[in-house]
């Protein structure tokens, strides 16, 4: 392939390497050049371009890239259209990449020729981009091009097949919201659960469990103890034995997941739960699901392999997190309180101006996030702004007012936001008729931030119930800044489940907020 720069009337017939402007006209790259467009160029003042001219022994590229794709493209792939010199494929159904290291080879046999994919065993969804072949010039020359076809390693899918699964608990109730994670964790890979139940945490107890299960003939059996196991003679690994089973590989070099079993029983494979898996987050278990609804082999050497990559992101369900590189003496945390409403719920009186213990509400709450140490809070005013201001009178905070308080919370926290410093990392979202907070709280949701960097959103729970006030990353100011109405931030948690830390606290004052004249009267609030 020739490519050089030439006089523009001597262009004809050429390609051009890259876009000119041609006066009010742009001329692409790649177009090759007619008696028109040196007309345009030279009355533009473009007296020579780059261009290119494909030799008898090139392949043009969209060519060539097409024939690329097309020779890695295996079972469960399809092509996309082949343009610029890139062509993509995609899944045809949700399953795991299987992208063998030989496809480098492909890569190998020219510069010019790119491929690139996910992942090997990289969960996809049906018509998910998974690889694309790409020729980095204009053109390749057709002995690099057949060297690369002549290769026959392939890229392909081994698609997810429906399958049932028995759950067993022993010794615990299980939560709903637990039993719906492990629900959608099996639904995402077409699974699901035909049967639950408990029993106790005793050998014998489930061992007559695991017999019962394996007669109703799942296709698999999820155990989840009410301890970890830790050794085979421990209750869940000693009860499949007992029942005629047999342990595949006990404990995996993924973490979080290192005490994951996996066992058989009656051709039934078995998988004893870690405590990772009342997590959303990614951990060993997930691996272990995926290839099972891939009905790709779980082998004790297959469990041993996943050790190199098998460092994941930390959950915070485990008692002793891993240690950080290193961690900040404090995050820079900027708290918002919103005290802008109505107070509808309420009735006549307006709840953050009722008092307790001689202080109203407003007070008390933004007291208390004072204490944290952490920036100044901004404080949001709305409704009775100048009532609220009065009330927090010798307190050290900014105030943001909303004049549009009655459009709703979104509006609050916009006006907030907009006062956010550059330096801030994380931004605390308190509500003003929250007063029980303890200061405790958010400074434990300022650790788990500073901790735990691939979450995004730090929620506390008292008793395992979620409630306020909730710990955002800075990464997710961009986003809050679209919400709407009066959600707040709540739609966004549930659209983002993978990135929230539930952070367990003390503090039953994250449930109890003052917004209906029972819950004030109940606490001893009253009219100011």
């Amino acid at each position: 392939m020739e490519f050089r720069e030439i006089d523009t009337l001597d262009a004809k017939g050429w390609s051009l390497a890259h876009s000119v402007r041609a006066g009010n006209r742009k001329l692409p790259k790649g177009l090759t050049l007619t008696p028109a467009h040196i007309e345009a160029l030279t009355g533009a003042g473009v007296d020579q371009v780059y261009a290119f001219r494909l030799d008898s022994d090139d392949v043009g590229e969209d060519e060539a890239a097409e024939s690329i794709a097309r020779q890695v493209a295996g079972s469960g792939l399809r092509l996309g259209i082949s343009t610029r010199g890139r062509c993509n494929l995609h899944t045809e159904a949700a399953g795991l990449l299987l992208a063998p290291e030989a496809l480098n080879t492909v890569n190998r046999a020219d510069e010019a020729i790119a491929v690139s994919t996910l992942p090997h065993l990289s969960p996809v969804a049906a018509g998910q981009l998974v690889a694309t072949a790409k020729i980095i010039p204009y053109g390749v020359k057709k002995a690099s091009l057949d060297k690369a076809t002549q290769l026959k390693s392939v890229l392909t899918v081994a698609r997810f097949q429906p399958f049932t699964a028995h759950m067993v608990v022993t010794g615990q109730a299980l939560s709903d919201k637990a039993y719906r994670l492990t629900e959608n964790r099996l639904a995402a890979l077409e699974g699901a659960i035909t049967a639950y139940e408990g029993c106790d945490h005793t050998v014998p107890a489930l061992v007559e469990a695991l017999q019962a299960a394996a007669d109703r003939k799942p296709d698999l059996l999820l155990v989840l103890g009410l301890s970890a196991i830790s050794d085979r003679r421990d209750v869940i690994p000693a009860a499949l034995e007992a029942a005629g089973g047999s342990i595949t590989s006990l404990g995996m070099p993924v973490d979080p997941g290192n005490l994951l079993m996996l066992g058989q029983l009656e051709g039934i494979t078995v998988i004893g739960l870690p405590g990772c898996a009342r997590s959303p987050a990614l951990n060993g278990l997930d691996w272990v699901l995926e290839r099972f609804a891939a009905r790709l082999p779980v082998t004790r050497d297959d469990i041993a392999d996943m050790g190199v990559g098998g460092l994941l992101k930390e959950t915070p369900f485990r008692p002793e997190p891993r240690a950080p590189l290193h961690r900040q003496a404090q995050p820079n945390v900027q708290p918002i309180v919103l005290a802008a409403g109505r107070s509808s719920r309420s009735g006549a009186q307006n709840k953050l101006l009722s008092r307790m213990n001689g202080h109203t509400v407003v007070r008390q709450t933004l007291a208390a996030v004072s204490q944290t140490g952490f920036n100044p809070p901004i404080l949001v005013t709305g409704h009775e702004g100048e009532a609220v201001a009065e009330a927090l009178s010798g307190l050290n905070y900014t105030r943001a007012h909303n004049s549009a308080f009655k459009d709703g919370m979104a509006g609050s926290l916009k006006r907030g936001l907009a006062h956010l410093p550059e330096t801030a990392e994380f931004v605390c979202v308190c509500l003003g008729d929250m007063p029980f907070v303890k200061p405790e709280t958010i400074k434990a949701l300022a650790e788990a931030g500073n901790r735990l960097s691939e979450f995004k959103m730090f929620i506390p729970t008292f008793n395992g119930k979620r409630g306020n006030p909730v710990l955002w990353h800075r990464d997710m100011v961009e986003a809050l800044l679209t919400i709407e109405g009066d959600k707040g931030g709540r739609q966004m948690i549930h659209d983002h489940e993978n990135l929230v830390c539930e952070v367990p606290v003390d503090d039953h004052g994250i449930l109890i907020d003052l917004d209906t004249p029972e819950a004030l009267a109940q606490f001893g609030a009253v009219p100011d």
